[in-house]
């Protein structure tokens, strides 16, 4: 071949200038060859393709697991409340029972 002498590349798909855009990045990253780039490329994009299917096999599980929490959270915050509500009806109906048997004389005063 002639120094000057450039072979063509033809990728079905891709225009004359795709093609030159990408014979720009392999030697931008040093490839051995363009079709190791290439291949490298190809490479990438599946392994990133199977990452996010990894991915996305669990982020379903993973909203679930939160919305799963977020509401447990609420339960436990209701439960709370209501545990709290509870108390005070109990002091309330304490007091209550103390001044009965006080006027029923069961029970001495602690005034």
């Amino acid at each position: 071949m002639a120094k000057g002498h450039q072979t063509r590349i033809e990728i079905r798909g891709l225009s004359d200038q795709e093609v030159e855009y990408l014979k720009a990045l392999a030697k931008e990253t040093q490839a051995k060859s363009f079709n190791e780039f290439l291949l490298r490329m190809c490479r990438e994009k599946i392994e990133k393709g199977k990452f996010n299917l990894v991915e996305s096999n669990y982020l379903a599980h993973l909203e679930n697991m939160k919305l799963t929490s977020d509401h447990v959270l609420f339960l436990t915050q209701k439960q709370t409340e209501l545990l709290s509500d509870f108390e005070s009806k109990m002091a309330r109906y304490a007091d209550h029972i103390s001044r009965w048997l006080e006027y029923e004389g069961e029970v001495e005063s602690s005034d």
